[in-house]
């Protein structure tokens, strides 16, 4: 919002369901409780309460973006197509993807880059478990990331023919500010 004053925001609702189930444990087959019908019903709550558009700072939980809209009945912005778009803004050609194994598993990005004729690459499974950790066990968990972490990251994918890295998973977001000039490619946050 371009504001001046208080006044000149934009009136937000915020639902933060944190008992949400786990969306990357149920897109692994690692639990058989879905969380579509609560975020379903998150989202009519929200359209309940006269929300116009719905946001959702959730990369994976747009593993269930289709649910949402067909529930809520208003429109809900795809922060997956919104980085997308930043991505072939900024000229990428081969974009590596660091996200929840979830979020992989279910190629979000992969078909959204492609739709824009780019080109997606995620860490390979001995990478892809240190993501995992630093989502997890570090961030998740409340604990301060190393401020090298996502530099190191971006660095490997970049070794490994990236041109560009995209943040999938907002908890790696929190890291950006702290990785700051060390960055060896162009980041993409899509939190941003």
């Amino acid at each position: 919002t371009d504001a001046r004053r208080d006044q000149d925001h934009v009136r937000t609702l915020v639902l933060n369901d944190a008992s949400l189930p786990d969306r990357t444990a149920f897109l692994l087959g690692a639990s058989d409780v879905s969380p579509a019908p609560r975020l379903a019903a998150d989202a009519r709550l929200l359209a309940d309460a006269g929300c116009a558009l719905l946001a959702m700072p959730c990369n994976t939980a747009h593993a269930f973006a289709d649910d949402i809209r067909r529930a809520a009945g208003v429109p809900l912005v795809s922060m997956v197509d919104a980085a997308a778009d930043v991505c072939r803004g900024a000229g990428l050609r081969q974009v590596g993807v660091l996200a929840t194994a979830g979020t992989v598993a279910c190629g979000l990005y992969g078909r959204a880059l492609a739709a824009r004729g780019i080109g997606c690459a995620y860490p390979d499974e001995a990478l892809q478990a240190r993501v995992t950790a630093l989502i997890y066990d570090e961030a998740k968990a409340g604990r301060a990331l190393d401020p090298c972490a996502v530099a190191y990251l971006c660095g490997t994918m970049a070794a490994r023919g990236c041109d560009g890295v995209l943040l999938g998973c907002t908890e790696l977001s929190c890291d950006l500010p702290a990785a700051g000039a060390a960055l060896p490619v162009p980041v993409v946050d899509a939190l941003a």
